[in-house]
């Protein structure tokens, strides 16, 4: 029967052996810079992951109408304010203004410069309105109808 000491000195000396000669030539791919890509990689990652949480837990905690709601908004009043030619000037009006101001609303979201805000009028507010309107499309916001100017 062997001793409880010769058992654990046994094991030690096998661990020692084996872990050594392991740990080393981790170490030294280490030093040597092996791993510098893959190390690159999981930290990218490790990142990446920490911010997907961090914008997850954002829109959790997100108050007030979302963009996409406002975007909807836009579409229909466009359609409204496209077709709105046989209504009254003030129907017409508050339909302008209120597209003027979702107009705003998406800008001051996603932080682009308008001039809505001013007192202008006619064609200075229209140029205004086209101007945003293309602004926002640029940056990914689709206000117009994708079917208007293709081929049916």
């Amino acid at each position: 029967m062997t001793d409880k000491y010769q058992m654990v000195l046994g094991a030690l000396a096998v661990a020692v052996l084996v872990l050594v000669p392991v740990l080393c030539v981790i170490g030294y791919d280490v030093v040597a810079g092996r791993w510098d890509e893959s190390l690159k990689a999981w930290r990218m990652r490790r990142q990446l992951a920490r911010e997907h949480k961090r914008d997850l837990r954002a829109l959790r905690q997100q108050k007030g109408i979302p963009l996409e709601q406002v975007v909807a908004d836009l579409r229909r009043l466009r359609m409204v304010v496209g077709k709105d030619a046989a209504r009254s000037a003030a129907h017409q009006m508050g339909n302008r203004l209120a597209y003027d101001r979702l107009l705003a609303q998406a800008c001051q979201m996603l932080e682009i410069e308008h001039e809505l805000g001013r007192d202008s009028v006619g064609l200075d507010r229209d140029i205004e309105r086209v101007r945003v309107e293309a602004e926002l499309e640029r940056v990914g916001v689709q206000i117009s109808d994708r079917r208007y100017g293709q081929a049916a």
